[in-house]
């Protein structure tokens, strides 16, 4: 429960975010709407909609957070009205469909967090025609990256400190999406949009972007940056740019890669990411400007699991997990008249 604690006071004391949604939910709720806030967590956004009119909210949250929703809702007297469902988004059930679906699991890139297929899934099962969403879109940009901190996550495993034995574990971290707070002077190249997300529309099993990175001054690029621009609704946006002033308390993604790549002034960079909705993987490549040749990475390789877990999916194992081996049981018992 220390964790949760700590990653939502993070949340509830950024006072730019919560300023931007409260403006946005003052414009869409309409008087007497209900509401379901997906993946509530401490249920902050729920509130905010009761307090702004709606009638009814269904906080849903599968983790520990959502005895503290619960308990927030009591001590604020609003228990009647804030409905706490404490199970997985996919998989909750509601007695009504809703007028609007709100989330803020908008990822360090706005989309490696899930809100795409969470907000798709709700709004097929959840939301009534003609329904509201908060957010409704988001932007995602990326840059070129040259930064001495970002190196260091990469290399971190390879230096003095850790004993030789684990110099291997490098690999992991080339692998991996880092969280980051970038400077100003750590994005090497202007930003480029690589695309926009509607959140209303359905989710394709990946999203790809890409992005030609235009260099102005010779040097080195040290991996990818990304963030995103997000449009709440009632003209209402967030950001977390490390260009913009006004940006939210979120972190920014890094994707590394493995050796630096020396670019030169007029060099274009073309770049891509693939995010995958339903298996979390996250793959990002660059051509090398001088040589043409592609680098790719994933974090598919930074996720230590035994062998027959890395397996083909034509040569792997199936097995069913408890929920599915209670519907076998189920579905094998006789029927009766």
């Amino acid at each position: 429960m220390s964790d949760t604690l700590s990653e939502h006071r993070s949340y509830l004391v950024d006072e730019r975010r919560l300023s931007r949604y409260t403006r946005a939910i003052s414009k869409v709720i309409k008087p007497g709407d209900a509401v379901v806030d997906l993946g509530c967590g401490f249920g902050i956004l729920g509130l905010m909609c009761l307090n702004a009119g709606a009638g009814k909210v269904w906080g849903i949250d599968g983790s520990d957070a959502i005895h503290i929703a619960s308990e927030t809702a009591r001590i604020a007297g609003l228990a009647d009205n804030y409905q706490c469902v404490g199970e997985q988004t996919f998989r909750a059930e509601l007695p009504e469909r809703v007028d609007v679906l709100i989330c803020d699991h908008v990822g360090y890139f706005g989309v490696d967090y899930g809100i795409v297929e969470l907000m798709s899934d709700a709004r097929r099962r959840m939301l009534k025609p003609g329904g509201r969403m908060i957010p409704e879109r988001l932007r995602l940009f990326l840059a070129g990256v040259r930064s001495d901190a970002c190196r260091g996550l990469l290399d971190a495993w390879e230096t003095s400190y850790v004993p030789s034995q684990y110099h291997w574990l490098r690999d992991y971290a080339v692998g991996t999406k880092h969280a980051v707070t970038y400077k100003p002077d750590e994005i090497a190249t202007n930003p480029v949009l690589a695309g926009t997300v509607e959140l209303g529309a359905d989710a394709p099993d990946a999203l790809v972007f890409k992005a030609v990175l235009s260099i102005d001054e010779t040097g080195q690029l040290d991996g990818i940056g990304g963030w995103f621009d997000c449009d709440l609704g009632g003209g209402e946006t967030m950001t977390n740019s490390p260009l913009a002033r006004d940006k939210i308390s979120r972190y920014q993604v890094f994707l590394g890669f493995d050796q630096p790549l020396m670019v030169e002034a007029g060099d274009a960079v073309e770049v891509s990411v693939r995010v995958g909705h339903q298996n979390s993987i996250l793959a990002w490549s660059v051509r090398d400007p001088a040589t043409g040749k592609v680098q790719k990475y994933s974090n598919w390789a930074s996720m230590p699991m035994a062998t027959s877990a890395r397996m083909k999916p034509d040569n792997s194992a199936r097995t069913l997990n408890r929920q599915g081996q209670a519907l076998q049981i189920l579905l094998s018992c006789p029927m009766t008249a």
